[in-house]
């Protein structure tokens, strides 16, 4: 069931964005963003639900199967990206000034940073969690995967999603302190007075 949703959104979203480019017609290239969007949730939610996820292709041998919190995680950051394209398929449509959006980002960094950190924190998670086939084989290939695919990505993972959690609470509760941190920051770059 949730492999046929999966493909009758996809393909319906890829041919809504290019009857859109092809057409001419703006919006059913924006409703094919937001059907890709759903897609992404789909994914999510299977993965959420099931509690496993297999992502890589089958016929190069690179499959990696996640369960558990890892798949569970994988499946929340599909969601957020769904959101993400269907929020994009609306601003668009509605014309929304995406550049004002964008500076606000820039002035106001604080919620960008604490989903960019919680996005990195679960990350984090998956890998240090691992695949199930990095757990099989030789007994020094595990021992190697731990350490070089596991350990050091994991723990580089932990200390910038920490870093911009940090970073991002430390702008929304304190702004001012932020801009003045901000400004001296680029004073020293630019030389700016």
């Amino acid at each position: 069931m949730w492999t046929t949703v999966q493909i009758v959104l996809g393909l319906l979203g890829m041919l809504l964005v290019l009857g859109g480019d092809k057409l001419s017609m703006p919006a059913l290239g924006q409703a094919g963003i937001a059907f890709l969007g759903l897609t992404s949730m789909a994914i999510g939610l299977e993965a959420i639900f099931t509690r496993q996820i297999r992502l890589g292709r089958r016929r190069h041998g690179n499959v990696q199967t996640y369960t558990g919190l890892a798949a569970i995680l994988h499946g929340i950051q599909f969601n957020m990206m769904g959101v993400f394209l269907i929020g994009m398929a609306i601003m668009t449509y509605f014309n929304a000034d995406g550049r004002a959006v964008f500076l606000q980002m820039v002035r106001r960094p604080g919620l960008p940073l604490l989903v960019f950190g919680l996005l990195l924190l679960m990350q984090a998670v998956i890998t240090l969690t691992g695949a199930r086939e990095l757990s099989q084989g030789p007994r020094w290939i595990v021992i190697m995967n731990l350490l070089i695919s596991r350990l050091l990505p994991g723990g580089i993972l932990v200390v910038l999603g920490l870093g911009a959690l940090w970073l991002g609470v430390f702008e929304i509760m304190a702004p001012e302190t932020f801009d003045e941190m901000g400004g001296g920051f680029l004073e020293a770059i630019y030389g700016l007075r």
